[in-house]
């Protein structure tokens, strides 16, 4: 029998869908960065870590956050980005992921490692 768990709403976390290619930061995420103006993502595919840091509008990959946030969260598409976090995990095509963060100072970071297998919107530790 699954187990699903419930996702801690009050941590920072993040999503990864690769059929839309989008990535959906969480409004933790954006509290424990001080909501900036731009941000960057980081990636170590060996590692499998992935980072979200702000930064200024010259930084190398600098995207925007909107003034305006009609949700808790901001959905991002970066389909060639989604692809690549896919195959350094190794993670199926058919699932969303959802990662816990880790904040150090602005920084937010994501160990994919840990990442939980979202199954028609219930969410399970991946296998």
């Amino acid at each position: 029998m699954d187990e699903y768990i419930a996702w801690d709403y009050s941590s920072p976390g993040i999503s990864f869908n690769v059929v839309s290619g989008r990535i959906t930061i969480f409004k933790q995420t954006l509290v424990a960065m001080g909501y900036p103006e731009y941000f960057r993502f980081l990636f170590d595919p060996e590692e499998q870590f992935f980072g979200i840091e702000p930064c200024g509008i010259d930084d190398h990959g600098a995207n925007r956050l909107p003034e305006e946030m009609p949700r808790e969260h901001y959905d991002l598409k970066s389909k060639d980005l989604v692809r690549f976090v896919y195959r350094s995990c190794g993670w199926q095509k058919k699932l969303t992921y959802r990662i816990a963060g880790t904040v150090d100072g602005k920084l937010v970071y994501f160990d994919l490692r840990t990442a939980y297998e979202i199954h028609e919107g219930r969410m399970k530790e991946a296998e």
